[in-house]
């Protein structure tokens, strides 16, 4: 059955069969979820899990199968194989900590650059004998919309300066940065662009906490952006993703659609 679209412009069904079997898709972004009853993984229940790379395969099959790929193929990289554990109660003991789903996350590369934020990326959840029990997808095809001119852009002494005052303003005076490495990425935050970046890999000293972390610091490499960031708390599959891809200058700004 389907219900009709609600205010944030979400269409969401539900399986007449099974009430906790949903689908759900923004209308406006194409951003769609899928959970399948989840009821039998509960309890003691030990699910034949596939290995991780069997798990990429039928997650790509899957994403083929029902038309869920990018267009261009290429974009759609393994950013990380993770999964999900689950531990009962045996009397008032623990009982054994059992392996319940395979998570595959996907992430976007564009112009052999990451793409972190918000959009761009798809997770499959893998659960006994290779059965897809979950699926969230954020993506929109892109196209290149203009050319960057050098003096559109932040150096990078300009960026890393943003970053330090961006970081002062967040963690306090009594704080320290050290800049690990600096990276160039797209930034999706599931808006209209996908738009350059510096990615400051940081290490925060807090003196008044007496605490010591990694940190992402995002900044537009645009003076003029064309849109805002709107930054959340990066997260770890995006440092990753920074980490293993190069440096690389960008030529373009990549537009979704309208």
């Amino acid at each position: 059955t389907a219900a009709s679209a609600d205010d944030d412009n979400t269409v969401r069904f539900v399986s007449p069969k099974d009430v906790n079997t949903t689908f759900e898709q923004n209308l406006a972004t194409g951003d769609l979820r899928f959970q399948r009853n989840f009821s039998a993984y509960l309890g003691d229940f030990v699910p034949a899990l596939p290995a991780p790379q069997d798990a990429v395969k039928l997650s790509q099959n899957f994403l083929a199968t029902n038309g869920l790929q990018p267009s261009d193929e290429r974009e759609l990289t393994v950013a990380h194989i993770g999964g999900l554990r689950a531990s009962s109660i045996i009397g008032d003991k623990p009982g054994p900590v059992i392996d319940k789903l395979v998570t595959v996350n996907f992430a976007r590369q564009i112009n052999s650059l990451p793409v972190i934020g918000s959009g761009s990326k798809m997770v499959v959840n893998i659960g006994n004998k290779g059965e897809v029990v979950g699926v969230v997808r954020h993506w929109r095809e892109v196209s290149p919309s203009k050319k960057i001119a050098a003096t559109e852009t932040y150096s990078e002494a300009e960026a890393k300066r943003l970053a330090l005052a961006q970081m002062s303003k967040e963690f306090g005076t009594t704080s320290d940065f050290e800049i690990l490495q600096t990276k160039i990425a797209y930034y999706d935050n599931n808006g209209v662009y996908l738009q350059p970046v510096y990615a400051f890999e940081t290490r925060v000293i807090n003196h008044e906490l007496g605490d010591t972390f990694n940190y992402v610091s995002v900044v537009p490499a645009m003076i003029s952006a064309p849109e805002a960031l709107n930054l959340r708390v990066t997260e770890q599959a995006s440092l990753d993703l920074i980490k293993r891809n190069e440096s690389v200058k960008p030529t373009t700004v990549t537009k979704g659609f309208d």
